[in-house]
């Protein structure tokens, strides 16, 4: 039998080499301004693709901010990266589909709620004061000249809450003056016995909370 004369160390595979998120994003600089580089060198029918690159970014931006979503970020963290407030962030890069939908804390844990999470999603989607025109936490849309009106999140999070406030005074007790008084404004609650004018959160979450103050599970 002939014995080989490959070196080992030539067959031998290699590592797979890991490339950091933030090296990608300088290889894709460069390869921008290389082609920014290429179209001044004279071929001016490529300014026609070159002006379409920002709406480009602009897609997978979204793709990046969905793909976070569903990794679990709120839109208070991905708003902070983006340099703006949360409710622009949400009305520029969420889907439809994901405006009024119930909060995936509530989904995911179910029965098992804690205070501190009621307490978390009910500052995140409060319309603080004054009161914005969409919920800062899901895009819900609330309607003109209606005073009181919750975004699903906050009508299932509110009676569950209120009940059990008692229950973890510390995490109440982040709740600013303003989320507080809300909280505990039998006006409002009584206001919101009726349905409200909103699209329906998905039925996997529907045996979990009440829709509205004082609904059925």
């Amino acid at each position: 039998m002939r014995t080989s004369t490959v070196k080992p160390a030539l067959t031998r595979k290699r590592g797979k080499r890991v490339v950091e998120n933030a090296e990608y994003a300088s290889f894709a600089r460069r390869i921008l301004r290389a082609y920014a580089r290429r179209v001044a060198a004279g071929d001016v029918e490529a300014l026609r693709s070159l002006v379409l690159l920002p709406s480009d970014v602009d897609a997978i931006t979204r793709t990046a901010v969905r793909g976070l979503r569903e990794f679990g970020y709120s839109w208070s963290e991905i708003a902070d990266r983006l340099g703006v407030s949360r409710q622009a962030a949400q009305m520029r890069y969420a889907d439809r589909a994901d405006r009024a939908r119930l909060d995936r804390r509530l989904v995911d844990v179910g029965l098992a709620v804690t205070v501190a999470t009621l307490v978390a999603v009910f500052a995140d989607h409060h319309p603080g004061s004054p009161r914005a025109e969409i919920c800062p936490g899901c895009g819900y849309p609330y309607p003109a000249g209606v005073r009181y009106a919750d975004c699903p999140s906050i009508a299932a999070v509110r009676p569950v809450l209120y009940r059990r406030r008692g229950e973890d005074q510390r995490a109440i007790a982040r709740l600013t003056p303003d989320q507080r008084a809300d909280l505990y404004d039998r006006k409002a609650v009584r206001a919101l016995r009726w349905p409200q004018p909103a699209s329906p959160p998905r039925r996997d979450a529907q045996s979990l909370f009440p829709l509205t103050p004082g609904g059925s599970r």
